[in-house]
């Protein structure tokens, strides 16, 4: 006997399928990396934050030590210093990408100041050398926190290392855009090949996040907020230009992984996203996401 199977229950019976493109490597992280902290606004947006904060914490009259935990390149240490006057006296940064480091030690030795550079990962279980300076006075978390296994243990961590009167700094994105194209490429993924912990950096990783798991387990940890707007020019990649070799990369390191490698469904849903979420500026697109500060005391 004959049976007939509709296109329906075809469909249904057919598993769904999962894009299987890898995250980007070290390399590709710093490299894609470079390129979207040149398109960004982001680095105003945080110079504005920065400069509040260095001024009503008083660190342009008195020396300051301090640790950067992700320090990256170093780009936005040299603008504390040189742009907004931070009166830097010692800095120690932890960065565990040996890609970035060289970039880093360039950065640092510029500031003519003693500084040391760790390349440990910081978490819950991270220690200083005895003969290193323990206790800081300002600790930076440049949107670096989605490289952490723990963030909000590692948040907590790091106040033990504060000096009386001490601070803690978080950049870290708002909801919305890059936090949306990333968990819609995990949705879509193939866990054992692309997933949060995988990748160099869990960008579905938000403000709103740190601050609900901070508010409900961290009574004696004080925080303050400010944020504001900014914006990535992603008008190349959405004007599709061509010859541009590095047009897909600000977006291939929101995503964590090649935009251009995905399936071609993928990719239109990503595109139709980033597009919804754009403001055309002076004839650009410019993709709009929010920057928060936090600033944390004990």
């Amino acid at each position: 006997m004959m049976t007939h199977t509709s296109s329906e229950e075809q469909n249904l019976a057919t598993p769904q399928q999962l894009e299987t493109t890898p995250p980007l490597t070290e390399e590709g992280y710093a490299r894609t990396f470079a390129v979207m902290a040149d398109v960004t606004s982001e680095y105003d947006v945080m110079s504005g934050i920065a400069d509040r904060f260095i001024s009503d914490n008083k660190f342009r009259e008195n020396p300051v030590k301090m640790l950067t935990v992700g320090a990256g390149r170093g780009k936005f240490e040299v603008q504390l210093v040189k742009e907004l006057g931070l009166n830097l006296e010692y800095v120690c940064a932890i960065e565990p990408n040996m890609e970035q480091v060289k970039h880093l030690e360039v950065s640092l030795k510029s500031l003519e100041v003693e500084y040391d550079i760790n390349t440990s990962f910081f978490g819950p279980q991270f220690r200083f050398e005895e003969e290193k300076p323990q206790k800081f006075d300002f600790i930076l978390f440049c949107h670096s926190l989605y490289g952490f296994d723990d963030p909000h243990g590692s948040v907590l961590h790091a106040t033990n290392f504060l000096a009386p009167g001490g601070k803690v700094l978080i950049f870290i994105q708002g909801g919305g855009a890059t936090a949306a194209i990333f968990s819609y490429l995990v949705e879509k993924s193939d866990p054992a090949i692309f997933s949060p912990k995988k990748c160099i950096g869990d960008h579905s990783l938000t403000a709103d996040k740190i601050i609900s798991q901070l508010s409900k387990n961290s009574e004696h940890v004080s925080i303050t907020t400010m944020s504001e707007r900014c914006y990535e020019d992603v008008d190349d990649f959405v004007r599709k230009k061509p010859n541009v070799p590095t047009r897909d990369y600000k977006i291939d390191f929101s995503l964590q992984a090649e935009y251009g490698k995905l399936s071609e469904e993928t990719r239109g849903v990503i595109f139709k996203m980033i597009v919804d979420n754009c403001d055309v500026v002076e004839g650009r697109y410019k993709w709009k996401h929010w920057c928060f500060g936090m600033v944390l005391s004990v």
